[in-house]
């Protein structure tokens, strides 16, 4: 696989479907696995002197939700302030800026579970 976002984990792709059932902690181990091994491809990783975006990822609006968690570029309105990245998690809303309001956008970098959402690190009920 190239180190271009060819794939991310939150698009619909078929990555390899396990043999146990989709709710198991099989399946869940397998599929983290496979995000895993994604997420070090991903685009936006650091080191030979700089980043490449991959600019056909689709972008995310202020009220949309975050379908994964990990590192996305925030790209604001062209006058208020350059692209940065931030961390976002899955289940959260993207936020609407307080300069540029509704304007700014939201990219996935790289994928990274939050780690209170990881099975081995949950709250037991």
């Amino acid at each position: 696989m190239s180190r271009h976002c060819e794939r991310s984990p939150w698009m619909k792709t078929n990555l390899g479907e396990s043999r146990r059932g989709p709710g198991s902690k099989q399946e869940q181990r397998a599929s983290e696995r496979r995000r895993a091994t994604i997420s070090h491809h991903s685009c936006g990783a650091r080191g030979g002197g700089g980043r490449h975006r991959n600019t056909s990822l689709p972008l995310f609006h202020p009220g949309d939700a975050v379908p994964e968690s990990g590192i996305y570029e925030v790209i604001h309105d062209a006058d208020h302030r350059q692209a940065h990245d931030a961390v976002m998690i899955m289940g959260n809303r993207f936020p609407s800026c307080e300069t540029c309001n509704e304007r700014v956008r939201f990219r996935i970098i790289r994928t990274a579970p939050y780690i209170f959402q990881d099975q081995d690190f949950e709250e037991q009920p």
